[in-house]
């Protein structure tokens, strides 16, 4: 019983910590942002920062990687289960990103930095652009890459715009774009 309760102030207070965190990237860029002005924004104690982070810096790459391991849609998916499914899964990414728009907002802009960018472009191609197929590897592998960083920047102006079309209709969208340069 004591480890549960442990575990949930542990989980509590990292997130004081990243609210924290995102509310001061909102206003100033993280180089800007000291341990300290972050320790009293979240109102804990240096020492506690320090039990979970290192930096400001490498509490951001915690928070990406959340993001990241939260994307609704399974790794191991393939486009042979067809467009409908293909469609859903994208559809649920979009409807992830328009619940979480704060934190990709914040993520997205460039007070922060271009490394979530990049990490969504990896994902993208790891796992989740797996079919393209072109007459050779490094072919494929630039198509995944050219359609991942479409897909983010398509991404990008999505949520900068505010969110002009539904979920369902800029993954039809990026489906229709996809097709169009793999045909």
């Amino acid at each position: 019983m004591k480890e549960h309760l442990e575990n949930r102030r542990v989980r509590m207070t990292k997130r004081l910590i990243k609210d924290a965190l995102l509310d001061l990237l909102a206003q100033t860029e993280l180089s800007r942002i000291s341990v300290t002005a972050l320790c009293a924004a979240a109102d804990v104690n240096r020492s506690t920062f320090y039990a979970y982070y290192t930096s400001p810096s490498d509490l951001l790459r915690d928070i990406e990687q959340d993001m990241l391991n939260r994307i609704p849609a399974p790794p191991y998916y393939q486009n042979r289960h067809g467009e409908e499914r293909l469609l859903s899964i994208t559809t649920a990414y979009f409807d992830y990103v328009k619940e979480n728009e704060r934190v990709f907002r914040i993520l997205f802009s460039k007070s922060v930095n271009a490394e979530f960018s990049s990490r969504i472009v990896d994902l993208l191609c790891s796992q989740l652009i797996t079919d393209v197929e072109n007459e050779d590897e490094l072919s494929s592998r630039f198509l995944r890459l050219y359609i991942a960083n479409g897909t983010v920047g398509m991404l990008r102006e999505w949520i900068e715009a505010g969110f002009p079309i539904s979920s369902r209709e800029i993954a039809k969208k990026m489906y229709y774009f996809s097709r169009k340069i793999t045909a």
